[in-house]
Parts: C-alpha cells; sequence; structure tokens
C-alpha cells in the first residue's frame, strides 16, 4: 500500500479539526508521519534490543511494521525549560495492529466472548 503524503496530512489535520482543536495549534504541535520516520519517533530507547549493528530485531520490526502505514505524532512540551519540544509524545497510527488471538481472551475469571456458533432457532 503506498501512503501519499499530502493526503495522510490532510486526513490528519481534518481530525484534529473534527475535534475542535484550532488550526495554529495543529500546525504547531502535530505531524502526520510514514515510512520508516515513525520509528525514529517510538523505539529510540536504549533499552530495546537491537543487533549488532544496531538496526532493531527482526521481532520488533514484524510487531510494529503497521506504523509504517502513516499516522500522526504530537509532542509534548516541557513548560519548565522554555516549552522546549519533548521526546515523549503521541502517536496513532492510521492502520492499528489488530491481534486477532485476543479477541476472545479476556483477563477477568467471566469471558463475554463465545467461540461456539449456534444454529438459529427455528421459530
Amino acid at each position: 500500500m503506498n501512503i501519499i503524503e499530502t493526503d495522510s496530512q490532510g486526513k490528519h489535520q481534518q481530525e484534529w479539526l473534527n475535534s475542535g482543536v484550532d488550526e495554529e495549534i495543529i500546525a504547531l504541535n502535530a505531524r502526520s508521519l510514514y515510512g520508516t520516520t515513525p520509528y525514529e519517533y517510538l523505539l529510540y530507547s536504549p533499552k530495546i534490543s537491537r543487533r549488532n549493528d544496531g538496526r532493531l530485531r527482526d521481532r520488533d520490526l514484524k510487531k510494529y511494521q503497521h506504523i509504517e502505514l502513516g499516522g500522526w505524532w504530537c509532542n509534548g512540551v516541557d513548560p519548565l525549560n522554555n516549552y522546549a519540544l519533548m521526546m515523549w509524545g503521541c502517536f496513532k497510527p492510521d492502520h492499528p495492529r489488530r491481534d486477532i488471538a485476543k479477541k476472545f481472551t479476556s483477563s477477568s475469571s467471566t469471558n463475554t466472548h463465545s467461540e461456539k456458533k449456534h444454529a438459529p432457532s427455528s421459530s
């Protein structure tokens, strides 16, 4: 799937506008990311396992490959440091990762999902 940058930017801006955020605030704080750029914003910690050559492990690249399809990023600012951009922020992917295996699991003892199929009652 090819992502056209301007299409994503327009969709992201409209999402923020629909949420009631002023255009100037959007322009100052939100940015559209796509391709490998989201990795630079999200996976920068030295605690993330890497190969000897510094590249992310294959399992992590596979786990987060959905972020390459784009999304928006919003930085936090530090009011105690002249409102400088902070490294942390929020990323909302355009195509979130879905884990089908978790669809029917529950952390509680009562599971509200049923995997059994029932035939329609004949009334």
